[in-house]
């Protein structure tokens, strides 16, 4: 009797009570729900490309460095290229006799010292004529005392120019020379002269200031000095600024 009043109370009391369901899932499932590993894939494709943007970026950066670097080399080597360009002249022309510029490839002590040991001897003789000039604006009176001197191959020689302010002020002044013909420039060897030097005369001073000079013995003997019997010393007197 208690089990029919229970059964009758459940039947009343069953269809007001919700019914409730397992959530239904449609199929197919989405994209992002079923396959998460999409996700992965595509976060690692990202990572990926920005790696390899990173990496190019560091590939120009160190190609910017090297040119970079490059540059600042030419750059050093030109600087130092016009420092060294007035004494790499200057050893040109005393290596070539290039412009009659006497060269300096042995010293004169070396040469003598050298043809001492050797005994050489030489029989032709030379005539070594002197020159002098000023340039325009300097106002010395400049001229050699003498005007030759006859030597030969393996001797030395001393020679004076003569320089005199004129002016009514000091005057300082600078002097450069050559050797002509310039082929026998090589041969010319000074052992002593003014050349380059600065000189400083005051009003009406006067000078004389020595050239001593060696010609080599080896003059003698090669062809291409045959047919040469004059060697001409010419110095120039420039005025130096007063600046």
């Amino acid at each position: 009797m208690a089990m029919r009043q229970l059964a009758r109370l459940h039947q009343r009391i069953s269809p007001s009570l919700p019914h409730r369901h397992a959530p239904r899932h449609a199929w197919p499932p989405a994209a992002d729900a079923a396959f998460p590993c999409r996700g992965l894939a595509s976060s690692s494709s990202s990572s990926a490309a920005a790696a390899a943007a990173a990496a190019a970026a560091a590939g120009r950066e160190k190609s910017s460095r090297r040119t970079l670097g490059y540059l600042l080399g030419v750059a050093v080597a030109m600087v130092g290229a016009s420092y060294a360009a007035v004494p790499l002249y200057r050893r040109f022309c005393q290596a070539t006799g290039y412009g009659g510029t006497v060269q300096r490839r042995e010293s004169v002590e070396e040469k003598i010292s050298r043809h001492a040991r050797d005994g050489t001897t030489t029989s032709r003789e030379i005539i070594v004529q002197f020159n002098a000039d000023v340039a325009d604006g300097m106002p010395w009176k400049f001229i050699p005392t003498q005007r030759e001197v006859r030597v030969k191959p393996g001797e030395s020689a001393l020679a004076f120019y003569t320089a005199e302010n004129r002016s009514s002020a000091p005057i300082t002044g600078v002097s450069t020379y050559n050797v002509a013909p310039m082929k026998a420039a090589i041969y010319f060897n000074k052992i002593q002269c003014f050349c380059f030097e600065e000189q400083t005369l005051i009003p009406g001073e006067q000078i004389d200031m020595p050239v001593f000079f060696y010609i080599d013995p080896e003059f003698e003997t090669d062809p291409k000095m045959e047919g040469v019997n004059n060697i001409v010393l010419s110095y120039t007197f420039f005025k130096v600024s007063d600046s």
